[in-house]
């Protein structure tokens, strides 16, 4: 039974997801309003080096193949125009993971919340059963969208680690134990379509001296999904890539120890 202090802190948590997750879309100008903006999720790092964002691999792989099929694709970070082809840094078809560069100016008109990780990092190995919060932009949600009003329908989970592994991390969603919250009443509670939630942030909470700390942890590579022989489902299983692979600068060591010197303050 959850108490009404859980509740609250489970509220902030999800507030406080949402910020981090940030929509990565894109468009064809030629296209007339209104119109569906395609894309997937991303979030923020911040280093000493500076801010580096971090999405799925796959995700640019669809913002090229959609440009090489139009005319004139924008990319947007939330409804910052930006140049996504022109702001990657790196990437790893292998791992699935892109990193990007943007700007102070880009972070505070997209309304984002910069995870700072210039105290600790590569951050804390999250263990079995370590609560965790996730969050995205399913495609499902999305709806065509007037040139004066882009509306963003995001999908918050809290759930906890089954597995992990020097690559993954395996987590599990039980509606009788996690708690997810709902940005629309058409998404299903279990087998729901997380189409456009890759590269979203996977968020790791631990209590450390009485005060509530987070992290980043991973990054969604893949959701649920529906059964496949079409059963009703007890539990959803997500795929989420772990984010040690990351160096200070953006760039991506695959073999998860070579990481740049961090900082401690």
């Amino acid at each position: 039974m959850t108490t009404p202090q859980e509740m609250t802190l489970f509220n902030e948590i999800a507030v406080l997801t949402m910020k981090v997750a940030r929509p990565l879309i894109w468009h064809d100008v030629a296209e007339p309003w209104p119109k569906r903006l395609p894309g997937g999720t991303c979030f923020i790092l911040r280093f000493d080096t500076g801010l580096i964002g971090v999405t799925a691999e796959h995700v640019i792989k669809a913002f090229e193949d959609a440009k090489g099929r139009a005319g004139e694709i924008v990319s947007l970070l939330r409804t910052v125009r930006f140049d996504l082809a022109g702001a990657i840094i790196d990437r790893d078809a292998e791992l699935d993971f892109a990193t990007f560069s943007i700007t102070e100016e880009q972070l505070t008109e997209s309304e984002a919340t910069a995870i700072d990780c210039r105290e600790e990092w590569p951050p804390p190995v999250p263990d079995k059963a370590r609560e965790l919060s996730v969050a995205g932009f399913p495609e499902g949600l999305k709806k065509k969208c007037p040139l004066e009003r882009v509306e963003f329908r995001a999908l918050v989970n809290l759930t906890r680690v089954e597995d992990i592994t020097d690559r993954n991390i395996i987590a599990t969603y039980e509606p009788r134990r996690d708690i997810r919250v709902l940005a629309a009443p058409e998404l299903p509670d279990l087998g729901a379509n997380w189409s456009g939630c890759s590269g979203g942030p996977v968020l790791m909470h631990v209590q450390r001296n009485g005060r509530h700390r987070w992290f980043p942890a991973g990054m969604i590579v893949e959701g649920p999904g529906k059964s496949p022989d079409g059963a009703l489902q007890e539990f959803d299983r997500f795929l989420f890539r772990r984010v040690h692979f990351l160096n200070a600068d953006g760039s991506i060591t695959k073999s998860g120890v070579g990481w740049l010197p961090h900082i401690r303050r």
